[in-house]
């Protein structure tokens, strides 16, 4: 007989991955570390989906925050051009740290939250609670996953903003764009490919320790909004989809997670796109400033950016963006279940 994993349904609902049948599982983890296996595993699968997706995140970026060009072609174009394949990966080891230790986080807290929101949501002499599964299954994973977002972005808003900063370095020294003045001073290539501790230096610097921070307001509101829509629509279309593809609800299909995987992401991304364009545009404006300092010139006055969901310009990017995200999730969520359905 099957011995199913007890922790993978708590709250009365089922956790990411649902039931787990380890009996032909490869036993990996000593004793004491399997408390900590999932976080593990969703490191590993992190770091493998961020480091295929990062090039298109860089193009994603360049678009949002610069408008010299004109599609998605001539930005790779111009950035092979300039800078070679190392252009599409500027910035990638901050978030291969930072991005995997705070996917592992974020599946973490999501887990550890859940059953207490769900008993927080329903009683069990509740007879007003939902009976179907999907609907009742939605509040909850929207609630948990907007916790865990928020308490995330304390962590990663620092990381995320030394990235951006590398994404766009090159961009804003670069005379030939319209963003810098012109009698801003070329800087030496030992200057352009900064290092994240020159970075991380630059930004204190500059700002103080609250430069690492800039964009934080809108972080939190991308994170804490993009993370409940996330696991909502990821366990509602996984368990949609695989009520549809399998005659037997019970057994999981593997095409269910990587359509379930694959549309969350692109789905939040879409949802989300407006703020985290204009979080990027903010920082945009810090890292611009920085450089000019840098160069002893006066910072330029403050833009003032607002938050304006219907804007056309806050959606350059957003295409690739999507196709990013589908790739991503559905690469993070197919390593990590399988991994914590078959690596015990």
């Amino acid at each position: 007989m099957s011995q199913l994993n007890r922790d993978s349904t708590r709250g009365g609902i089922p956790a990411i991955t649902g039931a787990l049948d380890h009996s032909k599982a490869f036993h990996l983890f000593p004793e004491e570390l399997k408390p900590f296996r999932g976080s593990v595993l969703a490191y590993g699968a992190t770091f493998v989906s961020t480091f295929l997706g990062f090039p298109l995140d860089t193009v994603k970026t360049r678009m949002q925050t610069h408008k010299n060009f004109t599609s998605y072609f001539d930005c790779v174009r111009k950035t092979y051009t300039r800078e070679g394949v190392r252009g599409f990966f500027r910035g990638i080891w901050a978030p291969l740290v930072s991005t995997s230790f705070s996917k592992s986080f974020n599946v973490s807290m999501f887990t550890f939250v859940k059953p207490y929101t769900y008993n927080a949501l329903y009683r069990s002499d509740d007879k007003t609670v939902p009976s179907h599964p999907f609907i009742r299954n939605i509040p909850v994973c929207f609630i948990s996953g907007s916790i865990a977002g928020a308490a995330l972005t304390l962590f990663a808003c620092p990381f995320e903003f030394t990235k951006i900063y590398a994404q766009l370095e090159r961009l804003v020294q670069n005379k030939s764009l319209k963003e810098i003045p012109a009698n801003l001073p070329a800087l030496n290539q030992q200057q352009t490919n900064s290092p994240m501790s020159k970075i991380v230096r630059d930004i204190v610097k500059h700002e103080g320790a609250k430069g690492l921070y800039s964009g934080f307001k809108l972080h939190v509101l991308r994170d804490s909004l993009s993370a409940g829509a996330y696991y909502s629509i990821y366990e509602s279309m996984k368990w949609a989809t695989n009520n549809l593809i399998n005659s037997d609800p019970n057994q999981q299909s593997q095409v269910s997670i990587l359509l379930a995987g694959g549309l969350s992401g692109m789905f939040t991304c879409a949802l989300v796109f407006p703020v985290d364009t204009t979080k990027s545009l903010i920082q945009k404006d810090v890292v611009t400033n920085i450089l000019r300092k840098e160069q002893g010139l006066a910072p330029l006055p403050d833009k003032k950016r607002h938050f304006r969901a219907i804007e056309k310009r806050l959606y350059r990017g957003l295409s690739i963006s999507m196709a990013r995200s589908f790739i991503v999730n559905m690469v993070f969520f197919s390593v990590y279940e399988l991994s914590m359905a078959h690596i015990a």
